[in-house]
């Protein structure tokens, strides 16, 4: 009897990723859908932007806070969004339409950024072991004037980020923003999906 129940769950599991990943070639035809286990260094997906590879982890977060899949505490996402109520087949489709976003979003990455990051790293790389003094980035991201405390603070930590991830915090902002939209406008569609499959 358990064999059966394994069985079964392995036919769903099978049968969803083949619906997320038709799903996401709509959006980028070139691309391919994994299914991860582990759980991505606790993101709900991840995006491979050279090898076109989307993987999504199997373990999906439904407390409100992972709407903004790991960033909400960096902006607000607004109340509409924080009411979103998603049973957990439905978060893949989010999670899964944020990562596309990243292939639709192209990241501009400001010039004084290339710049400073020359200035700390001038042979390239980013050093994990160099400790860098945040006066120093303060003063070279100085505030403007009638800028607010928290748009600066944001501002630095944009750099940061950048600095160690490879991605803004603003350019997160823009495609959980889309992802979110997105997910709202074809929620309809991805329900007749599901529905048809047999979730």
């Amino acid at each position: 009897m358990r064999l059966l129940v394994e069985a079964g769950k392995g036919l769903r599991k099978r049968t969803l990723l083949k619906i997320l990943d038709l799903f996401a070639k709509s959006y980028v035809p070139e691309v391919s859908v994994r299914f991860a286990e582990s759980n991505l260094r606790w993101a709900s997906g991840q995006s491979d932007l050279e090898k076109r590879i989307i993987y999504v982890s199997t373990r999906q977060e439904l407390l409100p806070d992972a709407i903004g899949l790991g960033m909400s505490y960096a902006y607000r996402i607004g109340p509409k969004y924080r009411s979103m109520k998603l049973n957990s087949t439905e978060m893949y489709f989010l999670t899964l339409l944020h990562e596309i976003g990243h292939f639709k979003i192209k990241e501009q990455i400001p010039q004084i950024y290339l710049r400073l990051r020359y200035d700390i790293f001038p042979e390239g790389g980013f050093d994990h072991d160099r400790l860098i003094e945040l006066s120093y980035i303060e003063n070279r991201l100085k505030r403007k004037k009638s800028e607010k405390l928290s748009a600066w603070k944001l501002r630095l930590a944009d750099f940061m980020s950048w600095l160690a991830t490879g991605e803004t915090i603003s350019h997160h902002m823009k495609v959980e923003n889309w992802a979110i939209d997105e997910f709202e406008r074809k929620r309809k569609t991805i329900a007749k999906l599901l529905s048809e499959a047999g979730f």
